[in-house]
């Protein structure tokens, strides 16, 4: 039986061989391990075998139903980073991915290579990274230890993904501020402030969730019309 690797694994489920190269190049540079299926079928027996810790998930994926999968998947595993990848950017695809539990969808028919770095940094944004931990007042009953990479409120640990968490944290380290979509955008997604706030939208959505299944109902975190989100401490 081969031996599972010590570096985390990353399933690129997609045909195009630049994606692997370029992106896949990057992240091997980053201290992960890639690997490419190239249909639906192998795709769901890597995942079965192999356990990735990260899923790049084409939408042109042969023989694969790509929103039944993502759909499928979120169900059972609410932590693994997922992205979906399209050469060409479609509006409702966008809405569709984040709306069943994308954690981004990125585009990648930019000129050269541009598209392709871009990926790549969406991706590993959102795998888990070290940092120093910090922890919010015993009053918020908010709890987050970056290093750890966990969250609690009220006593309860959330089931989060990684862009979820750093999501959570980057609304809990200001309390009661106003954060545009713009400023989200560039400190959690890392992307430029005039993209798809529907990426922020819906991640939003999928956290609330999770916050108010641990507390009973309130998420405190509130919507400012036409701006962005405002993080009231629960209590």
């Amino acid at each position: 039986m081969q031996q599972p690797t010590a570096r985390p694994l990353l399933l690129f489920a997609l045909r195009d061989p630049r994606v692997v190269d370029v992106v896949g190049g990057m992240l091997r540079e980053q201290g992960h391990d890639v690997l490419q299926t190239t249909d639906g079928p192998a795709t769901r027996r890597a995942l079965r075998a192999r356990h990735p810790q990260g899923l790049l998930l084409s939408l042109d994926l042969p023989r694969a139903d790509p929103w039944r999968l993502l759909t499928e998947l979120r169900a059972h595993d609410h932590g693994m980073p997922i992205v979906v990848t399209a050469p060409v950017y479609v509006e409702v695809d966008a809405a569709r991915a984040y709306r069943l539990g994308a954690d981004d969808y990125v585009t990648y028919a930019l000129s050269q290579e541009q598209g392709l770095h871009r990926l790549a940094a969406r991706f590993r944004r959102l795998l888990p990274r070290p940092e120093a931990p910090t922890a919010t007042g015993a009053a918020q009953r908010v709890v987050i230890d970056r290093a750890a990479h966990t969250a609690t409120v009220a006593g309860t640990a959330l089931d989060l993904s990684p862009l979820e968490f750093d999501l959570l944290a980057t609304l809990a380290a200001r309390p009661e501020q106003v954060l545009s979509h713009g400023q989200l955008l560039r400190e959690v997604w890392g992307a430029h402030e005039d993209g798809d706030p529907g990426r922020v939208k819906y991640t939003v959505l999928r956290l609330r969730r999770k916050i108010a299944a641990a507390t009973g109902g309130r998420t405190g975190i509130s919507t400012v019309r036409g701006v962005g989100y405002r993080y009231h401490p629960v209590d």
